[in-house]
This record gives C-alpha cells, sequence and structure tokens, in this order.
C-alpha cells in the first residue's frame, strides 16, 4: 500500500473516533460514512439472531449441562489441574450456551422482549453468531449430531444443520459478526464492538472448555472468503470473526458443498467503510492459534467459585460503590490473569485500590503512576473522558487498552480489537470471581493521550468495583431467567 493511502482500518478508525467536535451520536460530515441513518429507530429494531427455515433438520441440545469445579481463578490464570476430556455433546452443549445463550429477558415497555445472552455486548446488541463444523471423522465423538454445519440457535438451545460435513480433523466453532445488529445503535463504529464482543464472548468460550479439560484454540487467521462460504456469510451483512478449533488436529473449515441461506433483517443497512475495512483484513491461509501465555501465580487466598458458576453469576453491571475500595490483589490478579499471551498495551486508571497509588499506571506496573492523580481528579478526568458515565467515575480501577495504530495493518487492527475485548472478557470473569464487578465502556477518544500520556488509539474500557447489587443468576437451557433492567446513574 502506498505510503500516502490510509488504510481501511485505519479510516474507519479515525472517522469512528468521539471527540469534543460534535456529540457522540452525530455523524461526521464524510459522504464515506452512512449519512441518512436514524440511530436506535425503533421501527427497524434488528432481530436478536438469524433466521432459518422451519423445515431444516434441528437437534435439541441437553438441557441438562455437566458443570466443572475448578475455580475460575486457576483456570484463568492457567494453574488448573484438569484431566483431559473429549468433547462430547453434553460437553459441546455447555460451551455453546454459557457462550452464546439466552440466559435472561426483560420486557420492554413497548410489550416487546429483550433477549440477553451468556456473554456481555455493547449496547446489549449481540451482533454474533455462533456455528459448529463437524467433520466426519469427529462425528464419533458426538453422538446424537451428525456430520455438518450446524447453527446455533441461541434461544432454543438447538443446532440447525444449515451444510454438508468441512473436511478437517477437529470440531470447529466459527464465529461470525453482523454489522446491521450493532451499526443501528453505533453506526459504523459497531465494527469496533463486533470484534470487542467476539473476545468478550471467546474468553468465556476458552475458559470453559479449560475448565473441563477440552483442548481449544483460538484461531484469527485464517482463509475469510472460504470460511464465509462454509457458513453462508455473506462478508457484508455478516462477516467471520474467528475460530475456535475443539481439538489438536486441523480445523475442520473446508467446505465440500453450498450452504442453507438464512436470514437477517430485510432493511439491514450495508455499511460500506465496514464492508471495507472487513475486506482489508482478510487472508487466504489458515494461521497458527493465539498463544495462550505462561500461567501467573494467583496471590488471593480465597480460590472463589468455579467458571460455569462465575458465567452463571455475572452479568455487566450499571452501579458500583463510588466509595468502596479493591485490594491490591484483586487488581493484580485480575490485571495479571486477563491479560495472559496478549501483548496489547493497557493502562489502569486507579481511583480506590488498597495500597496502590490514584492515578493512571502502565501495567503491569502499580507501584508508580505515570500520571500521579488525587482521588477526585482521577474519577473526574476517567468520568469526562467516558462520555460522562457514572461507572468510570465510581469504579476502583479502569482498565484501559491502547495501541499505535501505525504499527498495524488491516489484521492487525481486527486482532487488536479482538484481543482487547479477550481482556475484557477475562477482566469480567476474574472480577466476579474475586467478589467484585466489571463492565465494559466506550470513552472520548480524543481524551486519551491527555489522560494516559501516551499517543494511542483507543481499544476498550473495563470498570471495575465493588457492585451495589447482584445480578440475577442466569436461567437453565430454554428459560432464561426474567430480570429488570438497572440503568445507570
Amino acid at each position: 500500500m502506498a505510503p500516502d493511502v490510509e488504510r481501511p482500518t485505519h479510516l474507519l478508525h479515525r472517522l469512528t473516533s468521539y471527540s469534543h467536535e460534535r456529540e457522540w451520536t452525530e455523524v461526521p460530515a464524510d459522504d464515506r460514512l452512512v449519512q441518512d441513518l436514524v440511530p436506535n429507530d425503533l421501527t427497524r429494531r434488528p432481530r436478536w439472531y438469524k433466521d432459518y427455515d422451519d423445515d431444516l433438520s434441528r437437534t435439541l441440545l441437553p438441557q441438562e449441562l455437566p458443570g466443572t469445579t475448578e475455580p475460575a481463578t486457576s483456570v484463568l490464570a492457567g494453574t488448573a489441574d484438569v484431566a483431559p476430556a473429549s468433547l462430547d455433546l453434553p460437553g459441546l452443549a455447555r460451551l455453546l450456551f454459557l457462550s452464546a445463550g439466552v440466559t435472561r429477558r426483560t420486557t420492554r415497555a413497548d410489550g416487546g422482549t429483550n433477549l440477553f445472552r451468556a456473554a456481555g455486548s455493547a449496547g446489549a446488541r449481540f451482533p454474533l453468531e455462533l456455528y459448529v463444523a463437524v467433520p466426519r471423522g469427529a462425528a464419533a465423538d458426538l453422538p446424537g449430531l451428525a456430520p455438518g454445519v450446524h447453527w446455533y440457535d441461541p434461544e432454543a438451545h438447538a443446532l440447525v444443520t444449515v451444510g454438508p460435513p468441512p473436511t478437517g480433523d477437529s470440531t470447529t466453532l466459527v464465529v461470525t459478526g453482523t454489522p446491521w445488529r450493532t451499526g443501528w445503535r453505533y453506526r459504523e463504529r459497531g465494527f469496533r464492538h463486533i470484534y470487542w464482543d467476539a473476545g468478550t464472548m471467546l474468553a468465556q468460550t476458552l475458559a470453559l472448555a479449560d475448565a473441563a479439560g477440552l483442548p481449544a484454540h483460538l484461531v484469527t487467521t485464517f482463509p475469510d472468503a472460504e470460511v464465509a462460504a462454509l457458513v453462508g456469510a455473506d462478508r457484508v451483512h455478516e462477516f467471520p470473526v474467528a475460530l475456535v478449533v475443539l481439538g489438536d488436529g486441523r480445523a475442520a473449515v473446508h467446505p465440500t458443498g453450498d450452504p442453507l441461506p438464512g436470514r437477517h433483517d430485510a432493511d439491514g443497512l450495508e455499511f460500506p467503510l465496514v464492508t471495507a475495512a472487513q475486506r482489508a483484513g482478510e487472508r487466504d491461509v489458515l494461521g497458527a492459534p493465539h498463544a495462550r501465555g505462561p500461567a501467573i501465580p494467583v496471590l488471593s487466598s480465597d480460590p472463589g467459585p468455579s467458571t460455569d458458576a462465575v458465567v452463571a453469576s455475572k452479568g455487566s453491571i450499571r452501579r458500583l460503590h463510588r466509595d468502596r475500595s479493591v485490594s491490591r490483589v484483586l487488581l493484580v490478579d485480575a490485571m495479571a490473569a486477563a491479560t495472559r499471551g496478549v501483548d496489547v498495551p493497557h493502562w489502569v486508571g486507579v481511583s480506590a485500590v488498597d495500597g496502590v497509588p490514584t492515578g493512571i499506571h502502565r501495567w503491569p506496573d502499580v507501584a508508580d503512576a505515570v500520571r500521579p492523580l488525587d482521588e477526585a481528579t482521577v474519577r473526574d478526568e476517567l468520568f469526562a473522558a467516558s462520555l460522562e458515565q457514572g461507572l468510570a467515575g465510581d469504579a476502583a480501577f479502569v482498565a484501559m487498552s491502547g495501541i499505535d495504530l501505525a504499527t498495524l495493518d488491516d489484521h492487525d487492527y481486527r486482532d487488536a480489537q479482538l484481543l482487547s475485548g479477550l481482556v475484557e472478557g477475562r477482566l469480567h470473569l476474574m472480577a466476579y470471581a474475586l467478589g467484585a464487578a466489571a463492565s465494559g465502556m466506550t470513552f472520548r477518544d480524543s481524551d486519551l493521550a491527555d489522560l494516559l500520556g501516551a499517543d494511542v488509539a483507543g481499544l476498550l474500557w473495563t470498570c471495575v468495583g465493588v457492585p451495589e447489587y447482584r445480578t440475577r443468576p442466569s436461567g437453565q437451557p430454554g428459560s432464561p431467567a426474567d430480570v429488570t433492567i438497572v440503568w445507570p446513574r
């Protein structure tokens, strides 16, 4: 690429950055962005998931899910001592439901229903679809499920057969993103949210697999066009984001025939710049899995609950106690486990962590702040930079990821966004495992240089602190828990 030509992902990042020049709801006057979209138009509310014909073959998954007992803290730290296991249908059902199943619901004022998944999503948009690609050689381990490509129905907790068996060795999960579902609220910035949400979900998927002794390998470099063809994604309204290979053999991503078509929203818009950014990062080869990183010691004396219990109990908290602190051990354990094997830079805004100076720290240094600030000032700056969202000002600490955009090509950009989501998802799990709570957060991009003391492109924030309430536990497959939304301050 010519040095004077801006990469599509860099262009998208720049044009979707929030600044003081305009409200975050306003679109820049640039014809490469969709100009006539009315965000949050209730007459065009996207459906919650993809739709297929009712007469397709469906496999109802087991509703009794096997559990695990290993503490989530040791699983995420990489120190869990779990016997190796083989994937079976109940184990697959557990992975799918606790990663992407509908676990909670609420009734809206207009009488409609909002569906919430096991993993959090920015603005509760849930833009991800999940497929299970089962090659013929792996089918013997999954009695009751025929070889083929299957779409996961997150509400019915069922697999719908949409394509013939792929070639490959190991059953493979394919994660796709649907830009209209998140762009309906966030316009083209929703491209970032797709990858953040994917990382958040995959943090759970990988931890759940580790807790059960199942081999699981995250792959984000793959032949995009081939994987899209495998699951019937058109690479405009739906495109592949990541793979999880459930075994040590070759990923099962090579199609042997055409899949059956599914349906997205008929009036869903295309965001041309999102399509261009996604296409620019495509590859035509299968890359190596992401390394997990070395195990880290957990300092907490209380190992806490199991991974399954943490997933079932957690939610995206909306209110934190401003007058309560967390321990230094909690911050160090949570950040060390969350960033294990991830080289995306992180900063920590510390407002109330026992034994840690207040201010902005460059992780992993929690002894000396790069910007020492008193508590009131750091809270005020975090509150202002987060578009005046109360959680950032009330949190005990806020983890913030950022990166030098000039070092990233278009594929690296996708990876950086997804890995920042992976860290956020792990922070969620660790926070709840250690008795705290967490929630993802967006920010005003133009504030970051002054806030962090570094000129970086912002990726994602996570607010951690002491919750004012506890989320109602998840329901069971096919029976989501009814909840009432707690609104932020």
